[in-house]
């Protein structure tokens, strides 16, 4: 059947021309070489101590007509063409770069550090944001007619120039103090902090500015209309937008088995948001750097996720986008050297001034303040956004947007230069070298509210470690799933298991179970879960299940051997999550309140049952694990910690000769000493990361594993945490008989840490 002619409808175009084949493929030679480039520089810039970025923007300038079409004008002409149509197809993947960063930028911007800002890092803000802005507005009063595109809109333009001048690169600034390992400095925290409140309200401003330049005059009514639909976003997004997301995404997690689902969820959404903004007339960028703001607080965002993300903004699309950046740059449409210089000089000496008389308003020393004026100074990425803004809406000449392209490059070479300068003079102190640690060892227990899968068929040890876990899941915004795995129940129970109240569920006693484990976690629907699944193969499903959106997996022990149950050997073997087995004091016995109570009572809750901890520690990997999860416990629960080190004997004899009895005394004292300053400075920053702290135990003796019997033995604790590695030494499944034993005879509740499979194997 021939195919039919395109009809004419009202007038309408017939039919759509599609982009000619030439078009296409000059575009993908021009993204393969800005993407190449860029990235081959920008790593030759990091060997050289400076921001990628800067690598980047020089790959465009070389690839643009400061460098490529002033001394080879065809080969550029080739490469680039001027027909309009060609460039806005590379226009609009920058854009789409553009767009995506800035929703890096708001997962990287900490809210909450604008909540707690101390005095400095106010004060810092406030004139690190007042007195550039301040320069720029007088710079953009002064500058004769012939550098603005409109000299009737130079109210506009004078706005968007101050804004310009105060705004600071946060993401480049956050970078140069990972960098030059300041992050964790209270220094480098005032800085952040002060970032994070200048570059939200610079990005407010020029969004406002934005709008104004859309309308093309200066109109305080445009002014008030702008600021009521911007005020009626934030709460929008705030109010409606945030809890949906939330709620969509624990759905994404929990039931949709597509790759990348959540990934295309958040995607979505800061497109959503990037199009609000767009349409009530403020730059689509904000509603990005919103959207990332509000996805950085969600609590059960994928890590990897975000990773995934922010790896393929960072090595596809920001390239093109500072590549094409470079490339409207030209360095020969500047008259001369006074306009770069005054500019520069203005950028520099408002920001160092208002950041340095802010920092000594805030009772920061010399030093410190220089260094705030320093570090805040980066204009980097979003100086260059900033520019590519005022261009785009007509604000800017050229000569006046390759000037602001220079402030950006310029100030993003000089602060991790200046940095280096007074880091010398800025010593950091015990307490910071504590945070600093403690913010790269948190591993097990993350922030935000832990995910915890329980499977149970209603047994006492499974009823022992919901009791355990609870404290860390009231803690946030946790959640403890209750997994029961049917083999043959009708489906028609689900709806009692969900309520907890089945009638005649399989298992022992589910309902009853059930109902207590929800009281345990203190939970409404919003802390405590149960799913059911039927399955025949019951290890399969609960590894299936963790595999969606879990922290942690805790296995009630076997009544016999606790570490000789097949079901469980074998859940260990390919869990993609830490799996802890707990097994109860007495697991013959069934759980109640009143012997978890012992009269002890919680304002967050039920009483923590565990109140005395003891951890084993060896210095190896998996005794670290045992020990952040009792800190993360403790943490939580208010329990006290205590970490037993054992010492072989080994040392007591020298070669061959006997040790003296004196002299015996004094190796034992020195050893002690030692062991317990070893253990101090590998754990308090990981304690720390808890909110908690621990005592210390170091005994001598040729028999560790007794020792740590007769502790766990002693009554004096109430858990013992221990860490073990998982090995396959032909079947079955084998943990490490020193822990089984230990674990055996233990005279309390027990805990076995194991990394998990994704992380032992």
């Amino acid at each position: 059947m021939p195919p039919r002619a395109p009809q004419n409808h009202g007038g309408m175009q017939e039919a759509i021309s599609p982009i000619p084949a030439q078009a296409i493929l000059e575009l993908l030679l021009q993204l393969a070489g800005m993407l190449l480039l860029a990235r081959a520089l920008a790593e030759v810039m990091r060997r050289v101590g400076q921001p990628a970025v800067i690598g980047e923007l020089l790959a465009g300038v070389i690839l643009g007509p400061t460098i490529l079409g002033h001394f080879a004008p065809g080969v550029f002409e080739a490469a680039f063409p001027t027909v309009e149509s060609q460039r806005h197809l590379l226009e609009i993947i920058s854009w789409l770069g553009m767009v995506l960063l800035l929703l890096l930028t708001g997962i990287e911007t900490d809210i909450r550090a604008m909540r707690n800002l101390g005095r400095a890092a106010f004060m810092a803000s406030l004139f690190g944001m007042v007195i550039p802005f301040a320069t720029g507005l007088a710079l953009g009063w002064l500058l004769p007619d012939p550098f603005l595109t409109d000299p009737a809109n130079r109210p506009v333009f004078a706005l968007f120039l101050a804004t310009a001048m105060a705004i600071s690169a946060m993401p480049v600034i956050a970078k140069i103090l990972l960098d030059l390992d300041l992050i964790s400095h209270s220094t480098g925290l005032v800085i952040l902090s002060a970032a994070v409140v200048d570059d939200t309200i610079g990005w407010l401003i020029l969004s406002v500015i934005a709008g104004l330049a859309a309308g093309g005059t200066f109109s305080p009514a445009q002014l008030g209309i702008t600021l009521l639909w911007l005020g009626a976003f934030l709460a929008g997004m705030r109010w409606v937008a945030y809890p949906l997301l939330r709620r969509a995404l624990q759905y994404v997690n929990e039931r949709v088995d597509l790759t990348g689902a959540d990934i295309s969820l958040l995607l979505g959404f800061t497109f959503l948001a990037a199009a609000a903004t767009e349409a009530i007339g403020v730059h689509a960028v904000f509603g990005a750097f919103v959207a990332g703001l509000l996805i950085r607080q969600l609590p059960r965002v994928h890590s990897h996720s975000l990773e995934v993300i922010e790896v393929f903004v960072v090595s596809s699309l920001s390239p093109i986008f500072f590549a094409f950046v470079g490339i409207r740059f030209d360095l020969w449409s500047l008259s001369g050297v006074a306009l770069p210089l005054v500019v520069i000089g203005v950028a520099v000496f408002g920001k160092l001034a208002g950041c340095y008389v802010g920092g000594r308003l805030g009772r920061l020393s010399h030093w410190e303040s220089l260094a705030v004026g320093f570090g805040m100074n980066a204009r980097g990425a979003m100086g260059l956004i900033v520019a590519l803004i005022g261009l785009s809406l007509g604000l800017l000449t050229e000569e006046m947007y390759s000037t602001v392209v220079l402030v950006a490059v310029a100030t993003s070479f000089m602060a991790p230069l200046l940095l280096r300068w007074v880091m010398p003079h800025l010593p950091m102190s015990d307490e910071e070298r504590l945070r600093s640690e403690a913010s790269r060892r948190r591993e097990l227990v993350p922030p935000g509210g832990v995910r915890v899968l329980v499977p149970t068929a209603g047994g006492a040890n499974a009823m022992t470690a919901i009791e355990f876990i609870a404290p860390l899941i009231r803690q946030g915004s946790g959640r403890l799933t209750a997994l029961y795995v049917d083999e043959g129940a009708p489906r028609s129970r689900l709806a009692g298991m969900l309520t907890g109240r089945g009638a005649s569920l399989a298992g022992t006693n589910l309902a009853d179970h059930f109902n207590r484990a929800a009281a345990v976690v203190d939970g409404t629907g919003d802390h405590f879960t149960v799913r059911q699944v039927r399955a025949e193969d019951v290890a399969g499903a609960v590894v299936e299940e963790a595999w969606r959106d879990y922290d942690l997996l805790l296995l009630g022990a076997a009544r016999e051997r606790m570490l000789d149950d097949p079901l469980a050997l074998e859940i260990c073997r390919t869990a993609p999550v830490p799996v802890v087995i707990v097994r109860g004091r007495a697991p013959d016995q069934p759980w109640s309140r009143e012997d978890a109570a012992d009269g002890r009572h919680s304002a967050t809750g039920p009483a923590a049952p565990f109140r005395r901890l003891l951890v084993p520690v060896d210095g190896s990997v998996f005794s670290r694990h045992a020990a952040e999860l009792a800190f993360a416990y403790a943490g939580s629960a208010g329990a006290k910690v205590r970490v037993l080190h054992v010492l072989s004997k080994s040392w007591l004899t020298e070669g061959s000769i006997p040790v003296t009895d004196r002299r015996d005394h004094e190796v034992r004292r020195a050893r002690i000493d030692e062991a317990e300053q070893q253990i101090r400075t590998e754990l308090e920053p990981l304690a720390a990361a808890y909110g908690t702290s621990f005592a210390i135990r170091v005994l001598s003796s040729g028999a560790p594993r007794e020792i740590i019997i007769g502790e766990s033995r002693s009554g004096d604790y109430d858990l013992l945490v221990l860490g073990t590695e998982t090995k396959l030494l032909g079947q079955p499944f084998f943990i490490g008989q020193g822990t089984a034993e230990i674990a055996e005879r233990a005279g309390c509740t027990t805990a076995i840490v194991l990394p998990g499979a994704r992380g032992s194997m």
